[in-house]
């Protein structure tokens, strides 16, 4: 990797921003505004306001637009061609035009929909009257009494003929008109000095009133027919509003999609430059390019802004990452220091590879000291993971859905939201299943089905290894596999040290602890072996192992501090125990499927126990996988302190697929 400083014209910074973002090559870094004498940092506040205010307008478009894929690609490459604070003020202004139109036609619908449900109640309304008979002009009459009507949830009718009945002193006809979802019809008649009071407390219980009879004829038939027209009016006008609603969301689409794009490369064009320093004419930038692709990305900047541009490579940052790495190794300065320094990890690797690398970023990305532990991964993972679920059935059923995720991800479709994180992972479910089917081939099992089918009896009729039926053995096993594992790990942290050129942390670190570590292993093998008789440690040649077990401590407390030497010893024997996980989890995985068959019978109890272990066992076995690889095993040579390399990459690039 090389550290470079951008300087280029500020007519000519969309040209580099858009090469750049179409060779994906950059890892922008921030700019101290101290190391650039007569600089200032790049104003981004305006562009950081209307960025948000043109995402927040885009994200409150209704979901069926959202859901549209299609751009109009010269629209977008038109713009985004054109200077970050046109830009903004191009999307600003398109986005609050289209918002606005939105809402005009929404404001209206909802005047409409309350217009509508208004004429719904008076037609109910007016259908009670006529059945009782009752003149309009008795209802809207004026004098010592009063009508109200309208309309109550049919919780708060009782609540309202009693609320009627308390204010008018029993002085109140209540009588109902009619019934229908939203509630029910009902009409008063009461003295007119109770009439605001009463239509007060009637709203406040839900109530909707109707104080629109005036102007109808008084005959309920006549009036309700005359209702029912404008009612038809009101819902033609309605259906017209959804069909102009539709057609400006379908004119919109195309540019909705190409909106949407340019208002993420406004937000990464923001982003960019909020790590850039300015003059009055030029933009600084600083970033981070892998080496072998320097030469070939100057050439091709500098023809994208027609020579007006400059990228200075840092000499002496390679010389300080190497620095920062050993003063770091040497826990001289905090680990801070060798992070600023360090250039991004570049790891390049086949995509299918890429979901078991992203569980070692979340861990930690790999720094330049360390080895990235991925390409052993490969093969603990998988192993671990099948000791603990061997399968033939499951691990078919894994193989086969990893496969069918591979496939739709190689086809760019998406699902729901927790399946879409599966997804994502599809080439590492295949790997997990591929694990499963090998060990449940070794182990004889087959969705738990008893008796074993035959193509499973391998060994003169019988398993390979049946954990079931040799319960110590595969306890012990589990024990040996952790004891390579951690011997491993810590083999490899005596590599990482020596390829630092750090011997004495090598030979007084890791080395010392896998000596003590392995002479431990061996000492208490031979107790184990021995019916726990501690005596025999003392007979040779086991006597002589405690020189390697005694000395090495002695060594790290010397050398590395107390307190390493105290953790060495201490998880030691508890990471080593931890593996009996694999152990107790195989174990569960026979013991529920034969559970659920003895509880449920047959066909059910097989179908059931072998879902349950699917779902729930597989996550389970998933985790506990994940976590004696970063617990157990990281703990012993990966820190993953390094910063993950992220380009700056604009979407829909030209020229490029």
């Amino acid at each position: 990797m090389r550290k470079v400083t951008v300087i280029v014209s500020k007519d000519q910074l969309t040209n580099f921003l858009t090469y750049a973002g179409e060779q994906g090559l950059l890892h922008l870094v921030a700019i101290p505004e101290a190391n650039v004498e007569g600089s200032r940092p790049y104003e981004t506040a305006p562009l950081l306001a209307k960025s948000a205010t043109v995402r927040n307008r885009l994200q409150t478009a209704p979901p069926a637009l959202r859901a549209r894929t299609e751009t109009d690609q010269g629209h977008t490459n038109a713009h985004r061609k054109s200077g970050v604070d046109h830009l903004a003020e191009y999307l600003d202004k398109e986005t609050f035009a289209w918002e606005q139109k939105v809402k005009q036609i929404d404001t209206r619908a909802e005047k409409l929909q309350e217009e509508t449900e208004r004429y719904v109640q008076l037609s109910r309304l007016l259908a009670g009257l006529e059945k009782l008979g009752v003149s309009l002009d008795n209802v809207s009459g004026t004098g010592f009494t009063a009508i109200i009507a309208g309309e109550v949830p049919a919780e708060g009718l009782e609540s309202a003929r009693t609320e009627l009945d308390r204010l008018s002193y029993g002085n109140v006809i209540f009588a109902l008109t009619g019934s229908s979802e939203k509630g029910e019809q009902f009409f008063a008649v009461m003295p007119s000095a109770f009439q605001e009071e009463a239509k007060q407390s009637l709203t406040t219980l839900g109530a909707r009133l109707e104080s629109g009879l005036s102007g109808l004829a008084s005959d309920p038939s006549v009036a309700r027919k005359e209702v029912d027209q404008k009612l038809d009016e009101t819902r033609s006008v309605e259906k017209s509003l959804r069909h102009e609603r539709e057609e400006l969301l379908k004119e919109f689409a195309p540019k909705y999609g190409s909106l949407s794009v340019l208002a993420e490369i406004l937000d990464l064009r923001t982003e960019a430059l909020s790590n850039a320093l300015s003059t009055e004419s030029t933009v600084m930038l600083q970033a981070w390019i892998p080496k072998p692709q320097l030469e070939n990305f100057s050439k091709g900047a500098a023809a994208a802004c027609n020579g007006e541009i400059s990228i200075q490579t840092d000499a002496r940052a390679g010389e300080r990452m190497a620095k920062g790495a050993h003063e770091h190794s040497k826990e001289l300065i905090p680990e801070t220091i060798a992070v600023q320094e360090a250039p991004p990890s570049l790891v390049e690797i086949p995509s299918w590879l890429k979901p078991l690398q992203s569980i070692v970023n979340n861990f930690g990305a790999p720094s330049y000291h360390e080895m990235n532990p991925l390409p052993f991964m490969i093969l603990t993972y998988p192993i671990i993971y099948g000791l603990m679920f061997g399968d033939v059935g499951l691990g078919i059923l894994f193989t086969l859905g990893g496969l069918t995720l591979w496939n739709l991800k190689r086809k760019g479709k998406k699902i729901f939201e927790l399946g879409q994180m599966i997804e994502d992972g599809a080439e590492l479910v295949v790997m997990l299943g591929i694990g499963t089917i090998v060990f449940g081939i070794i182990f004889g099992d087959f969705f738990g089905i008893n008796p074993i089918p035959g193509f499973l009896l391998l060994n003169n009729g019988h398993p390979i290894f049946s954990p079931d039926e040799n319960k110590i053995v595969f306890m012990v096993i589990t024990l040996f596999v952790g004891v390579l594992h951690l011997g491993f790990g810590l083999t490899l942290s005596a590599v990482n040290k020596v390829k630092n050129k750090e011997y004495a942390h090598a030979l007084f670190g890791p080395v010392s602890w896998l000596v003590f570590y392995l002479s431990a292993i061996y000492l208490i093998s031979n107790v184990v072996l021995a019916n726990f008789h501690f005596g025999v440690a003392l007979h040779s040649p086991q006597v002589y192992f405690f020189i390697p077990l005694i000395v090495p401590l002695g060594l790290m407390a010397w050398k590395e501090g107390g307190l390493h030497m105290f953790e060495a010893f201490l998880s030691s024997a508890s990471n080593t125990l931890s593996y009996l996980r694999i152990w107790a989890l195989n174990i569960a995985d026979f013991e529920l499927k034969a559970a659920m068959v003895i509880a449920l019978g047959g066909i059910i109890g097989l179908v059931i126990g072998n879902a349950l272990v699917l779902i729930i066992e597989g996550l389970i076995v998933f985790v506990q996988t994940l976590r004696l690889h970063w617990v157990e095993w990281f703990s012993k040579f990966y820190e993953g302190t390094g910063v993950t390399f992220a380009p700056y990459r604009e979407p829909l690039t030209i020229g490029i697929e």
